[in-house]
């Protein structure tokens, strides 16, 4: 069986990991804050000035001291995603390579890549004395999917045909209470990673061969900071600010490859690293009358630190440029209690889009995003409150508008269209005491 050279082996290991190394969607940005908590009922409108239940030891640790008592929390949450990608190139337009993995043509749309994902959290909090408080919080997003159902057509297939993602963050936190109106607080949030994935390596000319990158167990943990204050601004007015620090995941991965035309896979270690920008988030709750409570944010996440994804290998090594801009987040909700039974949310929030169609990729589909949300919380008899949330978050149409030339070979290599569908779908419960 013929072999290729080394330098051209070289070559695909660094086009196939360049290809193929990011993370799906998951937030404004990619930052997520949907794991069933009461406050994702209003779109996540006011987090940071609530101290309501546990999840304050999540979404502000400053509020932690100015809780009544020990409070807990467990939720869960099943995420639903639905993905369609439409090629828009017509046929007569579209270059060689953009084929399927024959060299047929036109390129296939790949089909849904949506799948099911489970979710869930745990929070604890509890002030010591007038002074101090502590909490810890666990959340997690288990086996968060992306899969194309007709990968080895794809028309973005050089981007990713698969992404397997789990994360685990565990926050220990403290508050001090500065006086009887305002509070500070710090988190050290503990993030686990864990990234597989699938690509395809292109052929040396269009309509040749393909072989196949595959990245497995990659994983890495990283702590970061979290700063923040909580001021009680007069008897119906209550602020918060929260920023979190910059962390860096290096994902220390296997690389194994099947080369084409269908050599033996051969098999490399590579790190990968990938980059959660700092964020700035403001909070106000502002109570309209005994039953009523107005939630706003404000939020800016530095997503143009996340100028590219750094690759190494022994072989070689790259960056995948992104030039992805900084975010803004604003949310507007409304928190009501008809009763000592019953508590109603419902909220919506808007986050602006960090890339342009030249850029966006059909691994990181990210458009502006809207997310619509309501939740109900019962307080039983015996004090345990037990909770409903549902978000439904539109990530946009995703207009991909990528021109360049194939990998290896320098064909054009053109992928251009949309989603059709670009949404995910949040079902959480929580139960607290």
């Amino acid at each position: 069986m013929k072999k290729y050279s080394h330098d051209l082996t070289r070559s695909i290991i660094t086009v196939a990991v360049l290809s193929a190394v990011s993370l799906p969607s998951v937030g404004g940005g990619l930052y997520i804050g949907e794991f069933g908590h009461p406050n994702q009922g209003a779109s996540g409108a006011g987090a940071q000035a609530l101290i309501e239940d546990a999840a304050t030891a999540w979404q502000n640790p400053a509020g932690i001291s100015f809780l009544d008592g020990k409070k807990a929390m467990v939720t869960g949450s099943i995420i639903d995603l639905e993905l369609e990608f439409e090629q828009k190139m017509p046929v007569s337009l579209q270059p060689p390579a953009v084929a399927d993995a024959e060299g047929g043509r036109p390129a296939s749309n790949g089909g849904d890549a949506g799948s099911t994902a489970l979710g869930g959290a745990f929070f604890y909090a509890r002030p010591v004395n007038d002074k101090w408080g502590w909490g810890i919080s666990l959340a997690s997003i288990s086996a968060a999917i992306m899969e194309y159902e007709d990968p080895e057509d794809f028309s973005g297939r050089y981007w990713t045909t698969e992404v397997t993602l789990l994360t685990v963050t565990l926050m220990p936190a403290v508050s001090y209470r500065v006086n009887e109106k305002f509070s500070v607080g710090l988190g050290l949030p503990i993030l686990y990673g864990l990234l597989e994935m699938d690509v395809a390596i292109p052929g040396v000319v269009a309509g040749g061969a393909e072989g196949l990158a595959e990245i497995e167990d990659g994983d890495d943990i990283v702590v970061g900071v979290t700063a923040s204050a909580m001021w009680q601004a007069s008897d119906s007015l209550r602020l918060g600010l929260v920023y979190l620090s910059k962390t860096e995941l290096d994902f220390d991965a296997d690389l194994s490859l099947t080369l084409p035309p269908g050599a033996l896979p051969d098999s490399v270690n590579t790190n990968v690293e990938f980059t959660f920008p700092q964020t700035v988030r403001f909070s106000a709750t502002q109570e309209l009358n005994e039953s009523m409570t107005l939630l706003a944010t404000v939020a800016w996440e530095d997503w143009s630190a996340f100028d590219e994804i750094a690759i190494g290998t022994p072989k070689g090594s790259g960056a995948l440029e992104r030039n992805w801009d900084d975010t803004w987040k604003l949310a507007l909700g409304l928190r009501w209690q008809p009763d000592a039974r019953w508590t109603w949310r419902t909220g919506v929030a808007y986050d602006s889009d960090p890339t342009r169609p030249a850029d966006r990729t059909a691994d990181m589909p990210i458009d502006e995003q809207w997310r619509y949300s309501f939740g109900t919380t019962y307080e039983r008899d015996n004090g345990h409150k037990i909770g409903l949330v549902l978000t439904y978050a539109d990530y946009g149409s995703g207009k991909i508008d990528n021109g360049g030339s194939r990998p290896l070979s320098g064909a054009p290599w053109t992928v251009t269209g949309d989603y059709s569908s670009n949404r995910i779908l949040f079902l959480g419960l929580n139960y607290g005491w």
